[in-house]
């Protein structure tokens, strides 16, 4: 099936390759599926969008705090003193009837040895949402900043 630049409707080039023109097309930005998840050296394709597990599980663990279902002096070694203090103020802040569950979490690199993360957490009729921002320190994260979207 061949088109000819006066059939087509839109307005770009004819399509290659005989495909209509509401087929969607495979490109590389597209994510690819499970089966091809692994390249040829054996990594993941989707290891660098995931969110590392040891910043998904702090991210849990400070839900739990913003709920009030975990005291923030338990994440010590991951908080700064300020951080710690504000997650104190915080704590139980976000009414949530169940043990809360976090429906995304999201990272972006900030280059050696930095993120910025923000979850989103489930609580059944309402989501709710905080940022914290982490630097690497030995083998953990230690979160440095914290922002909720409670007023102050």
């Amino acid at each position: 099936m061949s088109h000819s630049v006066e059939s087509h409707r839109c307005h770009r080039t004819p399509c290659e390759g005989g495909h209509a023109p509401w087929a969607p097309m495979r490109t590389p930005a597209r994510t690819p599926t499970r089966r091809m998840s692994v390249g040829r050296c054996g990594a993941s394709l989707l290891e660098g969008h995931r969110t590392p597990a040891d910043v998904h599980r702090l991210a849990q663990h400070m839900a739990e705090v913003l709920v009030g279902r975990r005291a923030p002096e338990v994440l010590r070694e991951h908080l700064t003193v300020p951080v710690r203090e504000e997650l104190r103020r915080l704590r139980g802040s976000v009414s949530c009837v169940m043990t809360p569950r976090l429906t995304r979490v999201f990272h972006q690199s900030l280059g050696a040895g930095g993120m910025e993360a923000s979850a989103v957490i489930d609580c059944g009729s309402r989501a709710r949402v905080f940022a914290f921002r982490l630097r690497r320190e030995g083998q953990r994260w230690v979160c440095t900043r914290l922002e909720t979207d409670r007023r102050r």
